[in-house]
């Protein structure tokens, strides 16, 4: 099955998701296509397995910088490091930054009326308020998901400017970010 998945990261960083096959899937991860559909019922749900393993990588490495001591001591430098692992992720994790974690719902593992990004979201909020203490009035569920969200239009839109821009929006991502949430964090 990690056969499977890991072609299916390959070949998204190589083309586009309409261009992918089952037949060529299964060619570059060297199984028959009977051991595809076995796991899988079709290319859909390979991509969402791949969008599944993406985020729980995602939140594995976010929740060894809080368990591990790596973590800085103020909020604002941990979202900064939160956020640089995920663009980390998007440099170095094949497909990673092709699927997102909203683009599909898990039918079998989350009840079907929560996308991943509120999954994401949650599992952030708890991290943050276990570690800094809420001194602000903003909602926080609330407030994560819409971090969550705007950074990842954010993110795209990186992906889509031209290189020299790339810079500016990433740096307005990271002040849209610190400043919604500075609405937790920081006194009323």
């Amino acid at each position: 099955m990690t056969a499977i998945v890991d072609a299916c990261a390959t070949l998204l960083n190589e083309y586009d998701y309409d261009d992918i096959t089952t037949a060529r899937i299964v060619e570059l991860a060297g199984v028959p296509i009977g051991s595809f559909y076995q796991y899988f019922p079709d290319k859909r749900s390979v991509v969402h397995a791949l969008a599944l393993r993406g985020m729980e990588e995602y939140l594995g490495r976010v929740e060894s910088l809080f368990t591990e001591g790596r973590l800085a001591g103020d909020w604002r430098g941990a979202v900064q490091q939160v956020v640089a692992v995920y663009l980390k992720m998007l440099s170095d994790l094949p497909g990673f930054g092709r699927v997102r974690f909203s683009d599909l719902l898990d039918g079998h593992r989350l009840d079907s009326s929560v996308d991943q990004y509120e999954l994401m979201a949650e599992r952030l909020r708890d991290l943050f308020v276990s570690r800094f203490e809420v001194r602000g009035d903003a909602p926080v569920t609330l407030t994560f998901r819409m971090a969550a969200q705007t950074a990842d239009a954010m993110y795209k839109l990186a992906e889509r400017v031209e290189e020299e821009e790339r810079p500016v929006v990433l740096r307005t991502a990271d002040n849209v970010i610190l400043e919604m949430l500075a609405g937790v964090f920081d006194p009323a």
